[in-house]
């Protein structure tokens, strides 16, 4: 590979691009790029106007074989397609953009000089094949660490600075008498963006006995008092005993801290002298005897289906499925699971929709035709609430499949048997069963 830096003019967009289906022109890529990443193109475009390119991500360049003196992008299309925008405004009026959109682009256009990024520091490729490993590592995940390795929630909280949750988390870490296995959870992943939600809800603040001010966590109890539902709250997050799908609304929230009983600090001893978290010190902390051997934490899910989920499969190849989707360890083996739990929910919902005596096919015009997963499933999901299942236990399911961002989207599924750039999370798959369990349950009830 060689350094090439080039202008905006001498740039072709991918008409083979992953993102999109392949195009037959120009105007046809920078059409499909446009309706796949709508307002992330006016979000890209903002931080262009006000930022210029990130210097560290070159383009990635092949020589056109049709256009002298042109180059194809392979890495980099959707900052070519949306400098195109942001340089020639005027290219919207033969395209189809959302109004708001549009509206959007146009404006910061005249803010911006495509002479402010030009050269683009782009590197020459000789073939397509060269380019495959790189953007292999680019696009299809962490890779075993050989791709980019995302930060994790807590990560990103501490690069923008100690946040009300990350301040309560290590005060547990530091003052709440974990245990190693205890210390090893929170390591091994914790979910701060939950904690967050729940400190920036005011009631959950109030029988906490807490309060921010100034990107500070205060409080005006003592370090015994307010450690207590701190504490009891990191551990379950950490264990999972409690996620985030049981804690979207803010009277899920409420709900949960009040039946945290014995660990809510007695709010009677509240001073009125407010005082940050961070400043809490060895000296705050009275000396307690040692505690009595606890039971151990429920131990980190380690499986697709956990050991709670019971399913009363009575069909021997779906049963087989769901043994191995209860035994194969998500970490050792996140493509297989990715594909089972495909396979799993649509013979499931095959069977379901048999049994009900609703056909797994539709006519068109004069042949028959299968019907597609999401057709199926929300099929499904009406046979269910007719006969009396509440609505809200199946909007999970309902959501995801028709959700592009949710890891149940059914073109997300479909990605993991057929797309061989695409590679399951491990949290992904976690979160993608957790949406859909009360949906499979109902399936296989007793």
């Amino acid at each position: 590979m060689a350094s090439k830096p080039l202008d905006i003019d001498e740039l072709l967009l991918d008409l083979q691009n992953p993102r999109i289906s392949k195009a037959s022109s120009q105007r046809e890529a920078l059409q499909k790029i446009i309706e796949d990443q709508d307002v992330k193109l006016v979000v890209l475009a903002e931080s262009i106007v006000t930022d210029g390119l990130n210097p560290m991500d070159r383009w990635l360049v092949l020589k056109s074989a049709d256009e002298r003196g042109k180059y194809i992008v392979l890495e980099g299309n959707r900052r070519l397609a949306t400098i195109r925008l942001l340089h020639n405004p005027a290219l919207m009026n033969d395209l189809e953009v959302r109004a708001p959109v549009k509206k959007r682009l146009e404006d910061l256009a005249k803010q911006f000089a495509v002479k402010s990024i030009e050269p683009i520091d782009c590197f020459e490729i000789d073939d397509r094949a060269d380019a495959a490993t790189w953007l292999t590592q680019r696009h299809t995940g962490e890779n075993q660490g050989s791709g980019i390795v995302n930060w994790g929630g807590m990560a990103t909280a501490r690069f923008r600075g100690r946040d009300p949750a990350l301040q309560a988390l290590d005060l547990v870490t530091t003052y709440g008498s974990l245990s190693d296995e205890e210390k090893g959870a929170i390591e091994s992943w914790f979910p701060i963006s939950t904690l967050d939600r729940l400190l920036s809800t005011p009631a959950v603040r109030a029988k906490f006995g807490v309060d921010i001010a100034d990107s500070k966590l205060k409080t005006d109890l003592s370090a015994a008092e307010v450690i207590k539902p701190l504490r009891r709250v990191v551990l379950e997050l950490a264990t999972e005993a409690v996620n985030v799908s049981q804690l979207k609304s803010k009277e899920q929230m409420v709900a949960y801290v009040t039946k945290l009983g014995k660990d809510l600090p007695n709010l009677a001893k509240r001073t009125g002298k407010m005082k940050p978290v961070d400043e809490l010190g060895e000296r705050d902390f009275k000396p307690v005897p040692k505690p009595k051997p606890r039971p151990k934490p429920a131990p980190v899910r380690k499986t697709l289906i956990p050991r709670d989920c019971y399913l009363t499969v009575t069909n021997a190849k779906i049963a087989e499925i769901t043994k191995e989707l209860r035994t194969l360890l998500l970490s050792e083996y996140p493509h297989s699971i990715s594909v089972l739990f495909r396979v799993f929910l649509e013979q499931s919902v095959d069977h379901h929709l048999t049994a009900a005596g609703i056909p797994l096919t539709v006519t068109m015009g004069r042949r028959q035709q299968d019907k597609n997963l999401r057709q199926k499933v929300s099929e499904a999901i009406a046979e269910m609430v007719k006969k009396g299942v509440p609505k809200k236990n199946l909007d999970g399911v309902s959501k995801g499949i028709n959700d592009k961002h949710s890891p149940l989207f059914t073109g997300t599924l479909h990605n993991y048997v057929h797309n061989r750039f695409y590679s399951p999370q491990e949290r992904e798959l976690k979160v993608a069963w957790d949406n859909a369990q009360l949906f499979f349950e109902h399936i296989w009830h007793p």
